[in-house]
């Protein structure tokens, strides 16, 4: 037999499963190939901020466990995983773990008493975690300047279709992890398109699912109110099958692998896509993102589907949003998420307590590179109040916005199942965040070969150059009841 291992990083989960239960492969020799490719490629694109030093323990152990059983074990067993730097891992007692810190030193060696519920769900699906991902430290919510996808224990993410190439946060390790074949698949965390972003700019599919799906205990939260645990896969199929794998909740997975199974699924010929308005004229679009929205709404349409325009009668009440009244919630959401997490700290090293704590660490230790790394936007969320009239009027701005206003409006106003968008766009993603609604993020197109390269003026990185993608087409947003 050939030796199978120098492509064996990049197959998707389906085939990886066939190799493993006919014993083809070993989950051994699978979690070594993508050891190797860590160390071969991480040091360019900082994509992983640690491995596992159990993996191949744990990988002998699926060996062992399928060869006493063969036909006992489903699709996940033995099958490699990555986890986002803010998802907790708990080792047997006396045994060196991987750390949770969110990016930062300041969580360096603290850990709450349990595992997240997502790593435990893995763990009975025999799955092997093979490390951590690098990540926007604190999900993004630290500092106005730099470039997102930076942390001070992974070093800045850089994407892989162009040397220096902004990768996009926060779950940007996981999916350039992902598409590079560092894993089988990531699981990462979304608050707004923390997984639908960096994706996109990977050329994989992220999914996060409805919030309370998979369930959340045990991360590093921004948000309880948003927060919501996904998946970074190459293939849709891999992606239906993870959260199917990992959810918790069978009336909701029912509902969304309908319409993830696309055209193969039965649902697919009568499905009703809802474009935008201003979208849907594609004024807004040009060169090759106008083309791939417009073939792509050609073969959705070759495909039975019907599509729908939509307006969204929140749209004009959110434009209006001072600075100030946009970023409220999140800003107190996060100083309340993460002042609790602390408190739950069974071992605690560097005696971190409050959101004060974390401030004056970042600014106190040279390697989190401040203040060229500013903590604006820490400091800002520490001077909120949950008793602050404005909090409280965003509170019940945001109920309308979650609901009548938003995608659950449009969805039954014009009675789509779906929304599509063809580019990453705050409002939709913050209606999308605030309801709790799946997005899907899908390659669709690239820049050409002749494209001019541009630099994001604010951190000199790559932002548009050839062969970068360039537009994916944002859905999901389905409704739990279809």
């Amino acid at each position: 037999m050939n030796d199978p291992l120098p492509s064996l990083s990049t197959l998707p989960l389906s085939k990886t499963h066939t190799l493993l239960s006919t014993a083809r492969i070993t989950s051994h020799q699978l979690t070594k190939t993508y050891l190797t490719r860590i160390d071969e490629v991480n040091r360019t694109y900082n994509a992983v901020i640690e491995t596992n030093p159990h993996a191949l323990e744990d990988a002998h152990r699926a060996d062992l466990e399928r060869k006493n059983s063969p036909s006992s074990f489903g699709p996940l067993h033995g099958i490699p995983i990555l986890l986002k730097d803010n998802i907790v891992t708990k080792a047997g007692s006396g045994e060196h773990d991987m750390q949770a810190t969110s990016g930062s030193f300041a969580l360096e060696g603290a850990k709450p008493e349990r595992e997240a519920a997502v790593v435990t769900r893995l763990r009975e699906r025999g799955a092997v975690v093979l490390g951590k991902a690098n990540m926007a430290e604190w999900c993004g919510f630290r500092s106005t300047s730099g470039c997102s996808g930076w942390s001070a224990r992974g070093g800045q993410a850089k994407g892989i279709y162009h040397k220096d190439m902004k990768a996009s946060g926060s779950s940007t390790g996981s999916a350039i992890a992902t598409a590079l074949g560092l894993c089988c698949a990531a699981i990462g965390t979304e608050t707004c398109y923390s997984i639908v972003s960096p994706a996109e700019k990977s050329g994989i599919v992220g999914f996060k699912p409805t919030r309370g799906l998979i369930e959340t205990d045990g991360i590093i939260f921004s948000s309880h109110s948003q927060d919501t645990v996904g998946v970074l896969t190459r293939t849709v199929q891999d992606a239906e099958e993870l959260v199917s794998l990992l959810g918790s909740n069978e009336s909701m997975l029912g509902c969304e692998s309908q319409l993830l199974g696309g055209p193969g699924s039965p649902y697919f010929g009568r499905i009703r896509i809802g474009i935008p308005r201003y979208i849907a004229e594609v004024a807004f679009l040009s060169g090759p993102k106008r083309v791939a929205f417009l073939n792509a709404l050609g073969v959705l349409k070759r495909l039975g589907a019907e599509l729908e325009s939509v307006d969204f009668e929140g749209a004009e009440a959110y434009d209006a949003l001072s600075t100030e009244e946009g970023q409220i919630v999140l800003d107190t959401d996060m100083k309340i998420a993460l002042n609790t997490y602390l408190e739950t700290l069974q071992t605690n090293p560097n005696n971190i307590r409050t959101l004060d704590d974390i401030i004056a660490f970042t600014k106190a230790h040279p390697e989190e590179e401040y203040p060229a790394r500013n903590v604006a936007v820490l400091e800002r969320a520490n001077a909120t109040d949950p008793e602050d009239q404005m909090y409280k009027s965003m509170l019940e701005k945001d109920k309308f916005f979650a609901g009548k206003g938003g995608i659950p409006g449009a969805l039954e106003k014009y009675n789509v199942d779906v929304i599509l968008v063809p580019s990453l766009s705050v409002m939709m993603s913050t209606f999308v965040a605030k309801a709790g609604s799946p997005a899907l993020s899908l390659p669709m197109g690239m820049y050409p070969a002749n494209t001019k390269v541009k630099l994001d003026p604010r951190n000199g990185m790559v932002d548009i150059g050839p062969g970068i993608p360039s537009v994916f087409p944002l859905c999901g947003f389905l409704p739990i009841v279809l």
